[in-house]
């Protein structure tokens, strides 16, 4: 996003990383990402707008995000309403926004308090008074707004859970993960199969990320956690609609410096990596750096 446009006690945002098609500055016609119907489709902030998206942005997507390693040197475009697209039509946007929007943007505002008052770095349990149900269905529907239109046919449930405003519970295998971030980048991930090692062995995981201050956002389709220290919020669906809940949050908090989803490296984390990558350049297996 933006030098210089605040978006919080922590500053301004430079820009956001978006792995998704382009927005467009025409009428767009297409399949609603929620319920699928064809039609016109109205923009869709992502997240709300009410939840510290309400200025300009400058945005990376495709291609750009992987024109040159340095992310302080991406190519941008500058998208004036907020983050998001053209990805609702105007019942589900409606309906969706009223449901579930001023809920998740009193979450949004807690969790910016907080940090502000722990100076980025809250150590303990700090309480929130909120509509857990309510929370996280608005986190789904961002979900389906970066996602491409056909996810909701691979996960029928979701749209269900979204439109029946009462519907409780996830699916076993769709877990949602939060952390704090405080980092001057945002990002936005649709669905993903990510390699990595770990005990000397390989796992794959399918994850769908959003991270945009106060907070970090993981959708995992029938994988575990890409990260140990991500926290499972998929309980927030266990309560009703309208149930205030005092609960007791304790979350990470985690930087973004790159556009690889799940990727919460430090920029030392990052520079040494690529220096041992570039001693590693041309040696065999049994010399290289570890």
């Amino acid at each position: 996003m933006s030098p210089g446009i605040e978006t919080g006690p922590f500053g301004s945002l430079d820009f956001c990383f978006v792995a998704h098609s382009p927005m467009s500055r025409e009428k767009v016609i297409g399949p609603c990402h929620i319920c699928g119907i064809e039609g016109e489709l109205s923009f869709e902030h992502v997240p709300p707008r009410s939840a510290f998206n309400s200025r300009p942005v400058r945005v990376a997507r495709g291609r750009q995000l992987f024109s040159t390693p340095n992310i302080d040197e991406l190519r941008t475009e500058r998208q004036n309403r907020g983050a998001g697209d053209y990805t609702l039509c105007e019942r589900c946007n409606n309906n969706t926004g009223s449901w579930y929007g001023a809920a998740y943007s009193d979450w949004a505002r807690q969790g910016m308090e907080l940090l502000s008052r722990a100076r980025g770095d809250p150590t303990l349990i700090y309480p929130y008074r909120i509509l857990p149900l309510r929370v996280i269905k608005q986190v789904v529907c961002m979900f389906f707004s970066i996602n491409a239109p056909d996810f909701r046919t691979r996960i029928p449930y979701l749209e269900e859970f979204v439109l029946a405003r009462e519907r409780k519970y996830l699916p076993d295998d769709i877990r949602i993960y939060a952390a704090y971030t405080t980092s001057p980048h945002t990002r936005s991930a649709g669905a993903s199969g990510i390699l990595y090692e770990a005990g000397g062995f390989t796992h794959g995981v399918i994850v769908s990320e959003i991270g945009c201050p106060p907070f970090i956002y993981v959708m995992t389709l029938d994988s575990e956690s890409p990260d140990r220290r991500l926290g499972d919020i998929s309980w927030f669906a266990h309560s009703g609609y309208a149930e205030s809940r005092s609960i007791d949050v304790r979350l990470p908090v985690l930087p973004i410096n790159t556009p690889y989803p799940t990727d919460y490296r430090t920029r030392d984390e990052i520079q040494k990596a690529a220096a041992m990558s570039a001693a590693n350049a041309g040696r065999p297996d049994h010399e290289r750096e570890r």
